[in-house]
């Protein structure tokens, strides 16, 4: 098993550039993601249905971007109208943006009948539940939901994004990897990907696959620090994350937690959740 598919990451298909924005007063911001191919829930209603396929922008191996049909379209016009564009080097852990937040902190969700193994689902939920203010509570009525989808790797989008949105759940997902995931769709990206990084960890570029380096770009511009830097967060990437050689790729430079663990949310994890709430 490689260490990509052993830490449910979605990887394969070309690196694309594409360009994001939070906000109407924020600057497009340059990404680079790998177009993924997976199979297509949105209109499979019941287990015995065979599911179409369709290609995802995946960026930092489990964060979903939207489709790439999508941003690539961006993209195009973004390059034909160089004008539109501009630079912005703020990142972070939290998405910036109210349009983002779930009212009251409350996420709905549906478990998709294909799914196997959904006490992943609930036992993560379960643990949400009992250490955040966050509720994930069953879809009933809204168009913004969540729902958890059979694939073959672990991923999400940030924050809310309006709609139906997935958690795609793989066969190797634990529940540790599905509270990482439900994350993300609180709203935090990776804890490595914060502006102070560097200051807290080194990237051993030479024992990376080459082919999976753009993941550890630091090209979050829409996020802001919440906290201290926490090597312990359930968001961090582990030390061996896309190495081509069983080497570690993130190398701390204090002492800390082991980084990459799956058990449950940090203290740093659970204060930065209470901090969104708080806007909420």
């Amino acid at each position: 098993m490689t260490d990509q598919h052993k830490h449910g990451y979605l990887v394969g298909g070309e690196v694309h550039r594409a360009f994001i924005k939070p906000q109407h007063d924020k600057p497009w911001t340059a990404v680079q993601y790998a177009a993924v191919e997976v199979d297509d829930y949105e209109h499979v209603t019941d287990e015995d249905q065979q599911p179409g396929k369709k290609t995802l922008a995946v960026c930092e191996g489990c964060i979903i971007l939207g489709t790439h049909a999508d941003m690539k379209a961006t993209a195009d016009h973004l390059l034909a109208n160089p004008s539109q564009l501009e630079t912005n080097e703020v990142m972070g852990s939290a998405i910036i943006g109210d349009r983002y937040r779930w009212k009251n902190g409350k996420i709905p969700f549906r478990i998709h009948p294909a799914l196997r193994d959904q006490y992943r689902v609930y036992d993560a939920i379960k643990h949400w539940h009992e250490m955040t203010p966050i509720r994930l509570e069953p879809h009933s009525a809204g168009s913004d939901y969540v729902e958890f989808v059979p694939g073959s790797g672990c991923a999400s989008a940030v924050g809310r994004q309006g709609g139906r949105q997935e958690i795609i759940v793989g066969p190797g997902c634990t529940t540790g990897n599905l509270i990482h995931e439900i994350g993300h769709t609180v709203g935090l990206w990776h804890e490595q990907s914060r502006i102070d990084r560097d200051a807290w960890v080194e990237i051993l570029w030479s024992n990376m696959d080459p082919r999976y380096s753009h993941n550890f770009e630091q090209h979050i511009t829409d996020g802001i620090d919440l906290n201290y830097y926490d090597y312990g967060s359930i968001m961090h990437y582990p030390s061996n994350a896309f190495s081509r050689n069983g080497q570690p790729t993130i190398r701390p430079r204090r002492n800390g937690p082991e980084m990459g663990q799956r058990s449950g949310l940090s203290v740093g994890d659970i204060a930065a959740v209470r901090a969104i709430c708080s806007r909420i």
